[in-house]
């Protein structure tokens, strides 16, 4: 089942709206790149039943490190808490969809396999993202269709995400 959710969204993000395998949004803070990150999260699994996502950072020591909570924000902006099954470590989205938060320090090649079949990655701060998370998250997240965003803070030229 397919359900629209119609949502503004900046001039400056509306190329990311478009099927792509990698989109980026960069800048300073406060350009809103997490929201509209946050807010396809929502939109996309509200929109596609059964849609599986994962937020990562490199380092995440708690859920207080992820973006959980924006998430859980724009689901309450939207209407739609009784749409969406709030727990401790995931959401629960409609049509058995998921969207769960990892940090990329935790996994190595053996349980990154679980992020297999997934539709999409955010990677939050992904310009701390490691050479060897990026090796083990592209292949992973490899569904037909499949994409991964990005949002981050310029900092250096050598940061891999750029």
């Amino acid at each position: 089942m397919s359900t629209k959710l119609r949502i503004d969204v900046a001039p400056v993000y509306r190329p990311l709206l478009n099927p792509k395998r990698y989109k980026g949004a960069y800048g300073g803070r406060g350009s809103a790149k997490s929201h509209f990150f946050a807010e396809q999260a929502v939109a996309r699994t509200y929109g596609n039943h059964g849609m599986r996502g994962v937020c990562i950072r490199e380092v995440q020591k708690s859920l207080k490190d992820s973006s959980r909570q924006l998430i859980i924000d724009k689901i309450q902006k939207f209407g739609l808490g009784g749409q969406f099954n709030i727990l401790d470590d995931e959401i629960r989205t409609p049509g058995n969809g998921l969207i769960i938060f990892r940090g990329m320090q935790s996994y190595n090649a053996e349980t990154i396999k679980s992020l297999e079949g997934y539709d999409w990655a955010w990677v939050e701060e992904a310009q701390t993202l490691s050479e060897y998370s990026w090796a083990m998250l592209r292949p992973t997240i490899r569904k037909e269709g499949s994409e991964i965003w990005c949002s981050w803070n310029p900092r250096l030229r050598t940061d891999p995400v750029d």
